[in-house]
């Protein structure tokens, strides 16, 4: 009996903790932003039987156990932090928040899981293998070729994983990878039937499809990133702290030289790396620049999560007015949904404590690995740590589930039974999996609410607007912290005569985006119910945001020649700025708004200066 409970309990949580980790695969077409929500929903569904499979086996082993570590506090502490500054009145970001809770428990699930079952640690390590293994196979078929793979497998892939942070999520997996081949170098190489034989081909095959992968692309964070960390992980493998501190006091002048050479060499590499294009460097540093100023503005306290974009806008209008500014910085601005820049972007929102606690975190989750002998963990918490720096991988809820795992695989001590025995606190597991059942509860309709909101934006985008509208307004208690909900709700009401219930949506929407479009969109029904000044008022406000965005002199200059509103000399400067405006590349809509000014100024008779 005892046997067929320890099976179940095996079987259970291997499959649990594989689908989880099997995130990053799942999408889901019939859903709004499917390749988004139809992770969420995933990872709710997963994390549920997850919960489950704990719950059985906290009550069915006779001594349940727990022992803390720093990692563990510092994460409570860390959610404490979430809390404390989340804005409760506004409420942003509800599906967020409940996902960070839902990563607490997550992480002492698996904390406890593996507590209990230590055998799970390279079953976990060989899954998230397989999950680099896959999409890098992908990006290999799909190079130079744009047509989509006809193997229904990378159709899906195609669509997942084509955002920016594809090729880092498979550089993270790359020290992962290239650890587990050092470790079992040794391995009888022709006896296959073995776990370290096929341990040995099975990271050597993924390490060499990713790097495959990463050289077919010129995603230079991402080499980046697979670099530094894959010499970090052949140093602990290979050479190691002792014999590291033995070489530096026999040649301390040498090693001075090398790290000053290697300081450069680093960093010209992050800046080459980074700066791609000179106007996409140039826009990624006013990004950080802008997101450093925002710090600034509530260095204690923070927005609250889902607070960046709107403070980003804020900041980047104040820096703008100031004559510090250049014009390739107005050129270049834009209003980006994430800092591209993860430690930056959890200091605007957590303030400077949540970024420590989060560094400290991430820190002591490193240290244990290194500790606990994990190196290959430990080496995809730094590859990732690496990338945060970059992108915005934190943002993605398949990231998150990887870092839980490695983190946890780092944090927990492999020898834990030489450990003392009042140091444990039973049941702590089984308190993470009914506060995960709880919070499942909470989001139970999530995936009906987004298949919904699907058969609506058919709707929308065959322009059925009048059937969509009360459609949508019965979805906005489940849906009011989408932007894009919001705006395509507005859009309805605006074209069915409802401009009173379309301005309430923008300026919902503004609270949790500064895209321009929003601005536009509440000014034009401001125009439509007459009310010009607060018209003229968004636009000006865009305008301090994003100072050449011709479209926006286009409008104002539209809204200065309205009989009911005009403004000549107002409408002379917005129209010369429109006609003015050189792209990089001329397109049909600057050709459009040039002739449609042109066309005023001849109906007016308006001269240009």
């Amino acid at each position: 009996m005892n046997n067929s409970l320890y099976y179940l309990r095996l079987f259970l949580l291997a499959t649990s903790g594989m689908l989880l980790l099997c995130t990053i695969f799942a999408i889901n077409p019939e859903l709004a932003n499917g390749t988004f929500s139809g992770r969420i929903c995933w990872f709710h569904f997963t994390a549920l039987l997850l919960a489950g499979s704990v719950l059985l086996m906290e009550f069915t082993t006779r001594k349940s156990r727990f022992i803390f570590s720093l990692p563990d506090a510092l994460l409570l502490l860390l959610f404490g932090i979430v809390l404390i500054t989340y804005d409760k009145d506004r409420n942003l970001q509800p599906e967020r928040f409940l996902f960070i809770a839902q990563l607490i428990t997550l992480w002492f699930m698996l904390r406890s899981t593996l507590l209990a079952h230590q055998e799970l640690r390279p079953f976990f390590i060989t899954i998230i293998i397989f999950t680099g293994i896959v999409p890098a196979i992908w990006g290999i078929c799909s190079f130079g070729n744009n047509e989509p793979s006809t193997h229904p497998v990378f159709r899906l892939l195609q669509i997942s994983l084509k955002a920016e942070p594809f090729f880092g999520y498979i550089a993270v997996i790359f020290p992962i990878c290239l650890s587990t081949v050092l470790r079992f170098k040794d391995c009888d190489k022709f006896a296959w039937w073995e776990s370290r034989t096929f341990l040995f081909y099975f990271s050597a095959f993924g390490a060499i499809f990713i790097t495959i992968a990463l050289l077919t692309n010129t995603n230079h964070p991402a080499w980046i990133v697979a670099i530094l960390s894959g010499i970090w992980v052949c140093w602990m493998r290979m050479i190691g702290w002792r014999q590291t501190k033995e070489t530096i006091q026999l040649h301390n002048k040498l090693f001075a030289i090398f790290s000053i050479v290697l300081f450069v060499i680093i960093t010209a590499i992050i800046l080459a790396g980074n700066i791609q294009k000179s106007q996409a460097g140039d826009r990624r540093l006013l990004i950080w620049n802008i997101t450093t100023k925002a710090i600034m503005e509530h260095p204690m306290s923070g927005t609250g999560i889902g607070g960046f974009p709107t403070t980003f806008a804020h900041a980047q209008a104040n820096y703008f007015d100031t004559e510090i500014a250049s014009p390739i910085e107005k050129q270049t601005a834009i209003c980006p949904r994430y800092a591209y820049n993860e430690y930056l972007q959890i200091g605007v929102e957590l303030g400077i404590t949540g970024l420590l606690l989060f560094a400290l975190w991430l820190a002591f989750s490193l240290y244990y690995g290194i500790k606990h002998r994990q190196i290959g963990a430990s080496g995809g918490v730094l590859a990732l740590g690496i990338f945060a720096l970059f992108s915005y991988p934190l943002q993605l809820p398949a990231y998150w589930v990887l870092l839980m795992f490695l983190a946890v695989i780092c944090a927990t001590n492999p020898k834990q039974n030489e450990q003392r025995e009042q140091r444990n606190t039973p049941y702590i597991g089984a308190l993470a999996a009914i506060i995960a059942c709880v919070l499942f509860y909470g989001q139970k309709d999530c995936y009906y609410t987004y298949k919904e909101w699907k058969t609506l934006k058919e709707l929308y985008q065959n322009k059925a607007y009048e059937q969509a509208a009360d459609q949508y307004a019965n979805l906005y208690q489940q849906l009011y912290h989408q932007a894009d909900f919001l705006y395509e709700g507005a859009e309805c009401f605006s074209q069915t005569g409802r401009h009173d219930i379309a301005i309430i949506w923008l300026k919902r929407a503004l609270q949790l985006s500064a895209e321009p479009q929003l601005y536009y969109a509440i000014a034009q029904n401001k125009e439509a119910i007459q009310q010009y000044e607060a018209a003229e008022q968004y636009l000006l406000d865009v305008n301090r945001i994003l100072p050449e965005q011709g479209y926006t002199y286009f409008l104002l200059a539209k809204l200065y020649a309205e009989p009911s509103f005009c403004h000549p000399d107002k409408f002379r400067i917005a129209a010369k700025r429109v006609l003015t405006i050189q792209p990089s590349a001329q397109n049909n809509i600057t050709k459009e708004m040039k002739e449609e000014i042109i066309q005023i100024l001849k109906h007016e008779n308006t001269p240009i200066e």
